[in-house]
């Protein structure tokens, strides 16, 4: 690791126990951030130079600690990374309300309440970054994880927004939108509820496509290398879509007819 400065900049990542958050607290780490990183049950021991506390997004008074603690140790906060979120494979009508509700608790408004808690810090320093991991499924629908893609597509335009707002405080927005990467997010999916046997072909054939996309997927090195440098950017922007289906699949979406595009889609899925 560098040697860091006498007063490093402070960052906090969110969902930073394993997979991109991990490794981007690592990656800010080794780039000179005095880095908190955060999980509902933190372990000793963890990434060397990243001092892990406990967070749970979906409660206020776990935030309200957690940016406490930050701001006492670190005396200010110069980047937070939104990366805590979790998975979700089921089919629309196999889903439940309350299992749908919890993916948006987490996904969407797990983001809004650490960046809304943050902000005050970031307005008095008159500068700061908020880095949000959205996904190519905020941009595309993705057949069998429509709730996770609605929880992205909402952080989409919420991010969008925030960045005007916050701006004339000298804080920057950015949404990191990866596509298919290698991590262990797929061991912690939330799978439906319950099931129904008319939609068996088609659940099947949804799980086989997105199990070929994680094998063929990159690096996750190569998403935590991407925030690196946005954060050290000195004009970042607001959208950065990393890996090739990130890159690609909104562009084929957004310049095709849609009658090609969803045959497309289907047949990549093998849906009749």
């Amino acid at each position: 690791m560098m040697p860091q400065p006498a007063n490093p900049p402070v960052a906090l990542v969110t969902g930073a126990s394993a997979g991109i958050g991990a490794l981007t607290a690592a990656a800010l780490a080794e780039a000179g951030y005095r880095v908190f990183g955060t999980s509902r049950q933190p372990e000793a021991g963890g990434t060397r130079g990243v001092e892990m506390l406990a967070l749970d997004v979906q409660s206020d008074a776990s935030v309200a600690a957690c940016l406490e603690q930050v701001l006492g140790a670190g005396g200010r906060l110069d980047l937070l990374v939104n990366n805590a979120g979790l998975g979700h494979n089921s089919l629309i009508e196999e889903t439940s309300l309350e299992q749908a509700r919890f993916v948006l608790e987490t996904n969407f408004w797990g983001t809004v309440r650490v960046t809304t808690a943050a902000l005050p810090a970031m307005r008095q320093q008159r500068t700061g970054r908020v880095i949000v991991v959205g996904s190519v499924a905020g941009l595309i629908g993705a057949v069998g994880m429509a709730y996770y893609s609605a929880s992205k597509f909402a952080l989409e335009g919420w991010a969008e927004a925030l960045s005007y707002e916050v701006e004339p405080f000298g804080v920057r927005v950015s949404l990191v939108e990866p596509g298919y990467f290698k991590t262990h997010a797929g061991a912690s999916l939330l799978t439906a509820a319950h099931t129904i046997s008319e939609y068996d072909a088609i659940r099947r054939e949804v799980l086989a496509a997105m199990a070929r996309a994680r094998d063929h997927g990159g690096d996750a090195h190569a998403v935590a290398k991407a925030i690196v440098r946005i954060a050290q950017s000195p004009r970042p922007r607001l959208h950065y879509r990393v890996g090739l289906a990130a890159a690609w699949f909104p562009r084929f979406h957004y310049f095709v007819p849609e009658r090609i595009f969803r045959y497309f889609l289907k047949r990549n899925y093998r849906l009749p």
